[in-house]
């Protein structure tokens, strides 16, 4: 899955390692922004997080910019040929505003409806995340419903996207 010097690719274990020891986290993905706290990589947590991503039967991409691993895409909560939720996070600050993504979301969204053969994809972000928002509206997503927490977003493989 490739668009322009963007690509994703299954994320294997030692690239999960790679990817959380370069990892900063973003004040924009916390409900609280002051609870933002900095990363520390610890080779545990991210076997565990490993774990968890199995466990839950999920499939985890890794967004790779000219071979450099810049943020993960995990499609989550799939349900056969109905529907899944898709979760992108970057990696650094550094890499907002590029660009980055909106080209991993439009492959996100090809790579579901043509690979996987699933029909609806959701997304959520939370409500103060306009970036996010702003892309996910940008590359198609349709706004749903809203709670105190989090703006839900949902695309349809017939809607011409």
């Amino acid at each position: 899955m490739e668009q322009n010097s963007i690509r994703l690719t299954p994320m294997t274990p030692s690239m999960y390692h790679r990817y959380f020891r370069e990892y900063e986290n973003d004040p924009d993905l916390y409900l609280d922004p002051k609870k933002c706290v900095a990363y520390v990589y610890n080779k545990e947590k991210v076997d565990q997080y490993i774990q968890r991503q199995i466990d839950l039967k999920r499939i985890p991409l890794a967004i790779l910019y000219d071979d450099e691993i810049v943020g993960e895409v995990v499609i989550k909560n799939i349900e056969k040929q109905i529907s899944a939720t898709m979760g992108l996070t970057l990696k650094t600050a550094k890499y907002k505003n590029r660009g980055i993504g909106t080209q991993a979301e439009r492959l996100v969204i090809q790579y579901v409806f043509n690979e996987l053969d699933i029909p609806t994809l959701y997304a959520d972000t939370i409500r103060t995340n306009t970036r996010s928002q702003h892309v996910l509206e940008k590359v198609g997503f349709v706004f749903i419903w809203e709670d105190k927490d989090f703006r839900y977003y949902r695309i349809d493989r017939d809607s011409g996207i």
